[in-house]
This record gives C-alpha cells, sequence and structure tokens, in this order.
C-alpha cells in the first residue's frame, strides 16, 4: 500500500460502507456490511471494525498500513469533540463519543464528520467540482442537506452544524415535516415530503393514477404518474419544482458558489424535476453574474462519503 493510504467509513442507517484510499481521491479496495442500528453503540464500533478490516483485507493489507481514519455519518456531528450528538438514523443514539470508541478499537487516529459536508468535500477535491474554491453541495433525497466548502475549505460554522440548508423556509406558515422550521424546503421539496403530500391528498379523496406500494406512495411512483400526465402528481411536482427553486435561489443569494452540485436519490428526476428548480434560480438570483452558476450531478457515487472522510482525515 502506497505511504497516504488512508481508511474512510460511511456510517448508514442500514450499511456501513468502508474504503481504503489515497489522498489523490483513489479507492484501493471497499466493503460493506449491515448498521446494527437497533443495538448499542458499541455493537456498530464492532461493525466498522468489521468493515474496515474487509476492506484492508480485499487491498492485501492491515490496520498498521492506515495513516488515519475518517467517518461520515448523517445529523448532528460534533467533529471537534468527535461525537455524534444526534443521528437520525441511529435513533438510540445520544452523544456517542464515537471518535474515542473507533479509535480504541482499530488503534489508529480517527476524524469524523457530517455526511453531507464529507460528501461536499470529496466532490470538491476530487469530482464534479474538482478545483472550484467555493462549492455548495446539495443533496435531495429523504431529506434535504449540504455542504459547504469556502476558499476550498469545509465550512462548518461557529458550532460545527454548518450547511443545515434543508431548514431553509420557502413557505412561512407551511407544514413542519420532519423539521422544526414552518415551511422547510425539506419538509416541501425532499422525495419524503413529495411523497407524504401526494399521500395525503389522495386520503382526502382526490383522484389519481399513483400507485401505492405495501408502504404507501413513494416518490419514484409519484414521478411515474407526474410522467403519464397525473393531474395531481403534477400538481404535486410543479408545487415542489417551485419550493425548491426558491431555495436555490436563496442559497445562491447568500453564498454566492462558483459551482452546485446537486445529488441524492431524486437527482436521478434531473430533467423533470432538477432542472426546473434551476430554471427559476436563474431567473430570480440577484445578482446576474449567480444566474450563470454552473450546476452539475455528483461524479463520485456511492463513495463520495467515505473518500471525503478520507480527505478530512489525510488534512487533518
Amino acid at each position: 500500500m502506497p505511504p497516504d493510504a488512508y481508511l474512510g467509513v460511511d456510517l448508514g442507517g442500514t450499511k456501513i460502507l468502508a474504503v481504503v484510499g489515497n489522498t489523490q481521491g483513489a479507492a484501493l479496495a471497499s466493503s460493506t456490511v449491515s448498521t446494527p442500528a437497533a443495538e448499542s453503540p458499541q455493537a456498530t464500533v464492532e461493525a466498522i471494525a468489521a468493515a474496515s478490516d474487509g476492506a484492508l483485507a480485499a487491498a492485501g493489507r492491515s490496520l498498521t498500513d492506515v495513516v488515519s481514519a475518517g467517518i461520515a455519518a448523517a445529523g448532528a456531528i460534533d467533529s471537534a469533540n468527535g461525537v455524534v450528538v444526534h443521528a437520525p438514523q441511529l435513533p438510540a443514539w445520544d452523544n456517542v463519543p464515537l471518535v474515542a470508541m473507533v479509535c480504541e478499537r482499530l488503534g489508529v487516529p480517527v476524524v469524523i464528520g457530517n455526511d453531507a459536508d464529507l460528501a461536499a468535500l470529496a466532490e470538491q477535491r476530487f469530482g464534479a467540482g474538482k478545483g472550484v474554491a467555493n462549492l455548495l453541495y446539495v443533496t435531495v433525497s429523504t431529506g434535504i442537506g449540504g455542504g459547504l466548502i469556502i476558499d476550498n475549505r469545509l465550512y462548518r460554522g461557529q458550532h460545527g452544524f454548518a450547511g443545515e440548508i434543508g431548514h431553509v423556509s420557502v413557505q412561512a406558515e407551511g407544514r413542519y415535516g420532519r423539521s422544526m422550521v414552518a415551511g422547510a424546503v425539506e419538509s416541501l421539496a425532499s422525495g419524503t415530503a413529495i411523497a407524504q403530500i401526494a399521500q395525503e391528498r389522495m386520503d382526502a379523496g382526490e383522484a389519481s393514477s399513483i400507485e401505492r406500494g405495501a408502504e404507501g406512495v413513494t416518490a419514484p411512483a409519484v414521478f411515474a404518474a407526474y410522467r403519464a400526465g397525473d393531474p395531481l402528481a403534477l400538481s404535486v411536482v410543479r408545487d415542489a419544482v417551485g419550493y425548491l427553486g426558491a431555495a436555490l435561489t436563496t442559497w445562491v443569494n447568500i453564498l454566492d458558489p462558483g459551482m452546485i452540485v446537486i445529488g441524492g436519490g431524486l437527482s436521478n428526476e434531473w430533467n423533470d424535476y432538477i432542472e426546473p428548480a434551476v430554471r427559476i434560480m436563474r431567473t430570480q438570483a440577484f445578482a446576474e453574474p449567480s444566474r450563470a452558476i454552473p450546476v452539475a450531478p455528483p461524479s463520485l457515487g456511492a463513495e463520495a462519503g467515505a473518500l471525503g472522510a478520507i480527505a478530512l482525515a489525510a488534512e487533518t
């Protein structure tokens, strides 16, 4: 293994991905295990160790070859103290000192960051935004989140929680959803919101061809009906496009980024969802140059969080 080999771990609610890579963004090997989300934090630490061992074995190496490790995790992360304050995918966790626990288990230096922050770092260092000094990374999926790169550095804010762009209000008296902010864009334009709003309207008696699965309406089902011309789906998606476009305009007006990278599950609906929202931003942004900001999908795929964790480990 090269002397600059690092370990990156993406801690998700259902799976843990470990990647062995280097500071050039090359993934040498990877391994995935299930997350024991219903068990103790120590069980998750053991699962992180198992995924790490698997990735190292696939690379033909061991922990003694690793300079340091990084962890990408969703939720409120106190990176300075290595603590997972709150993780929506691990609801039983509360102020878990994950860095100390993993460091003791693996025997290498460990750092941690929010998964969207680290995906932003990876895309700016190695991916679609490589070389862009000021970059906004947006993820539009179950929720809406983001990460900020300012002057080539990951920006976390005073308390480490910067980049929570999904909680920007786009409707002052709007619904709450999972956010504590009325009319937050996450509550109106995420995949979860689109599905919930469509289902609520159907439950209230509106006719629709949107298919209901075993767990109810899903965002992909809404978009499938949208493409088929279903009136309710057309209404729901068009409303969501307006909310996402308003949020993009707000983010651009505040941040003036050099580029926006938009990922997450709903980036697969680029033509029907992301691009129309971007067109709203290009019409409404305050400054003329902001209307021409490049907007692109991410290029690093499922390994973005882990590669960002490697970048954080190498630069800390």
